[in-house]
């Protein structure tokens, strides 16, 4: 790939998960729990110890923390924009594309690198993980180049024991990092595609000595032991009781925090998750199928079907869980592309293929409608403008679907698909996502505390909102009240700088607590909305002392 495929694959990209980027506010609850701590990483100076507030959150290493801290302190540390921690997640799902870009090229020449790239880094999972401040881009990339080093030394004849210093110090660099990340989860994909690949073409565990364990542990273990023994040390065993015992190994047996769904669960979602790719995977299947015989596929195949079966058996289910084998996918995609008339062509892969088109449309038509979806879910004003945008792109899209039934990618057929994928997205992601207010009440409540004058700094205390997104917006100090009359009490304790952010479920008990106090308050705002985390809409009021120096307005 030349200097000029990099830009067109990298600019394309940019303009399609730029939009929403910097305006969309903290989602709850991962993306504000994620960026909470590592304000509180900057904040206490201990970059051992994961917190949010004064609750350890041990569930997961803290790679993911330093690189927002890393991205965070020049745009302002503590008090950065949220953007600034979702710096790692899109350079995660950037450097991802590329890599997958890098291997396509070799595997098809330059442009099937650059349809391989640009599958993995338009899919509808990539544009919501590069928005979101969490571990799951940055994963992608660390298990992308793990499987990429894995590629190169099992697929191509070579040596049995190759020079350590090449791929095998990528893959175990890239295992170590992916340790830092999130745990095990890339080390398992790894396992899995091994397993298969060795048992498939009946290299058996000759594979196994290209890999350099011995060193190769060691270089992984330098990576992640050090972090890992400190933390254990200072916890008293208790991050590995909580990583293990309930992050990992709760959520195999039974499904946690209510996230569990059913047989095939990932793989229905892929017309969604995968998409615009949806419209080649039936072209892909064909590919897999036809080329079973070839090491390269063979290492494709064995890299994605094996995880899809993994994540789908365990109990616990989310989109994301499976978006470590997208590059798998993305390339067995472009190389169906690559060979798509001559795939097509035949009854079985004309099947296919209309059966992918067909999900395509569908799925093209469903995010199409999110503007009217969301605006009717928040109760507000449909944005008439951006729906018709959304319209007009997915009309784009649609008419690329149409030309692609042949199997025929040139012309305008997949260009047309990009267009109109990136289209929506900005459309959604840029457009409507921002402007629903009633999608981020943690941001409206904020806009209001901040016109607050008086008081150098505020103490918010709630009730009957405890969302993460609240203590990012108002502060560390925060106190997420379990009741309205513990929120009363809290006030009344320390009524100078102090509000309460009240639902209208709560506003019972804490108007009772209050009549008991000589304390009188002043409604200074009311923000409606939705929370999303629960789907709840919420009326929440805003209140201060009276003879608070924040009433001196």
């Amino acid at each position: 790939m030349t200097p000029r495929h990099w830009f067109m694959l990298i600019g394309t990209l940019l303009v399609a998960l730029l939009p929403g980027f910097f305006t969309l506010p903290p989602t709850d609850r991962d993306e504000a729990r994620y960026s909470q701590a590592s304000i509180q990483m900057m904040e206490t100076g201990d970059y051992v110890d994961i917190r949010f507030q004064d609750q350890p959150r041990w569930v997961k290493p803290a790679g993911i923390y330093w690189m927002q801290v890393a991205t965070a302190t020049p745009f302002g540390g503590p008090d950065a924009p949220i953007w600034a921690f979702r710096l790692p997640s899109l350079l995660g799902v950037l450097a991802a594309a590329a890599m997958t870009a890098w291997l396509g090229a070799r595997m098809g020449g330059a442009m099937t690198g650059i349809i391989a790239g640009l599958l993995l880094g338009l899919t509808l999972m990539a544009a919501v993980e590069a928005r979101t401040a969490k571990t799951d881009a940055m994963l992608l990339a660390a298990g992308t180049a793990a499987q990429i080093a894995l590629f190169r030394l099992i697929v191509p004849a070579g040596p049995v024991r190759p020079r350590f210093w090449g791929w095998p110090a990528l893959f175990w660099a890239a295992t170590g990092a992916a340790l830092m990340i999130k745990g095990p989860i890339v080390s398992l994909v790894t396992l899995f595609t091994l397993l298969t690949f060795a048992l498939w073409t009946k290299d058996g565990w000759r594979v196994v000595p290209k890999l350099r364990p011995l060193p190769g542990l060691a270089l992984a273990v330098a990576i992640a032991a050090p972090w890992l023994v400190a933390i254990n040390v200072q916890t008293d065993g208790g991050f590995f009781m909580e990583s293990v015992g309930h992050a990992l190994l709760g959520k195999v047996a039974e499904s946690d925090d209510s996230h569990a769904g059913p047989p095939g669960y990932h793989t229905l979602l892929l017309a969604l998750t995968f998409w615009p790719g949806t419209a080649l995977l039936g072209l892909a299947g064909v590919a897999a199928w036809q080329n079973r015989d070839d090491r390269a596929h063979q290492f494709l195949i064995s890299w994605f079907v094996p995880t899809l079966l993994l994540f789908e058996l365990i109990a616990t289910k989310l989109p994301h869980y499976i978006f470590p084998a997208f590059p798998a996918l993305a390339l067995l995609a472009a190389l169906g592309a690559r060979d798509g008339v001559a795939y097509a062509a035949g009854r079985a892969g004309r099947i296919l293929h209309s059966a992918a088109l067909i999900l395509a449309l569908l799925a093209t038509g469903v995010i199409a409608s999110l503007p009217v979806i969301i605006a009717k879910m928040v109760g507000t004003d449909i944005l008439l403008g951006f729906t018709g945008l959304a319209l007009v792109f997915a009309v784009i899209v649609a008419g690329g679907l149409v030309a692609m039934r042949r199997g025929d990618m040139g012309g305008r057929a997949l260009p047309a698909v990009i267009l109109g994928a990136i289209g929506l997205y900005g459309t959604v992601f840029g457009g409507v996502l921002p402007r629903l207010d009633p999608l981020w009440p943690s941001a409206q409540v904020a806009k209001i505390v901040n016109s607050l004058e008086g008081c150098p700094t505020r103490r918010a205390i709630t009730a009957g909102y405890r969302e993460p997104s609240t203590v990012f917006h108002l502060g560390t100090e925060t106190l997420l009240a379990n009741t309205g009359e513990q929120a009363a009490a809290a006030l009344v304790a320390a009524p100078e700088c102090s509000l309460a952010i009240i639902d209208i479920t709560e506003q019972v008990g804490f108007f009772t607590a209050l009549a008991d106090s000589d304390l009188a308050v002043e409604k200074v705002g009311t923000v409606t909305g939705l929370n999303m985390a629960k789907g709840d809409q919420l009326l929440l009021e805003i209140y201060i002392s009276a003879d608070s120096a924040l009433a001196q307005r």
